[in-house]
This record gives C-alpha cells, sequence and structure tokens, in this order.
C-alpha cells in the first residue's frame, strides 16, 4: 500500500506492506477500542499545547 503525506514543505510516499498495516491497525484497535478514542486525549492540554505553538 502507498501513503502519500503532503505539507508546505514537500511529499513523501510511504510504501508499506498491506500485512503489516492491517496488524498495525489491529493492535490499536486493540489498545483503543473504536469509539474510545476521547477518553485517551486530554483535549484541554492538547488545545494549549496547540495554541502556545501558534
Amino acid at each position: 500500500m502507498y501513503i502519500a503525506l503532503r505539507s508546505s514543505a514537500g511529499t513523501a510516499l510511504l510504501e508499506v506492506p498491506v500485512q503489516d498495516l492491517k496488524t498495525f491497525l489491529q493492535n490499536t484497535e486493540t489498545l483503543v477500542p473504536q469509539g474510545a478514542e476521547s477518553r485517551c486525549i486530554e483535549w484541554d492540554t492538547e488545545l494549549a499545547n496547540l495554541l502556545a505553538e501558534s
């Protein structure tokens, strides 16, 4: 599988074996089940960090 990442700084094209990506996603869902993402993020802290960087 190819994954293209783009920004104003440039472009990166990544090639990832499909099975590796599938395994990564399955492991990720085991750690953070679908729908539970918001319980794993401190939104106020993240927003403060983002605003401090600008």
